[in-house]
């Protein structure tokens, strides 16, 4: 079990990470991607599965209207952000960027 981190640790974590935000009322990191289509939105999320899978740690995925992806992380279990979260985000940055 990874500890909860504070908010404040939250937010220095994904300073610098282009359009995650974090809501500390519901103690989740989420951002929003947008494809040109669904097929290329439903190819990123078979990428982000892999990422889940290698680190053992899965977000909240949502695919809606044409092509926008939701990632939400956060871990249930403890009840707010975690090391997890944040490895699972920054493992996202590197596959957009």
């Amino acid at each position: 079990m990874s500890a909860v981190l504070k908010d404040t640790d939250v937010v220095n974590a994904i300073k610098g990470m282009d359009g995650w935000s974090y809501d500390d009322v519901y103690r989740c990191i989420r951002k929003e991607f947008v494809f040109d289509s669904f097929e290329s939105a439903a190819t990123f999320v078979q990428h982000i599965a892999s990422i889940a899978n290698e680190i053992g740690h899965y977000p909240e995925i949502l695919i809606y209207k044409q092509g926008s992806v939701r990632i939400t992380a956060t871990t249930h279990d403890e009840g707010g952000i975690t090391d997890n979260d944040i490895a699972l985000i920054e493992s996202v940055e590197i596959l957009v960027s």
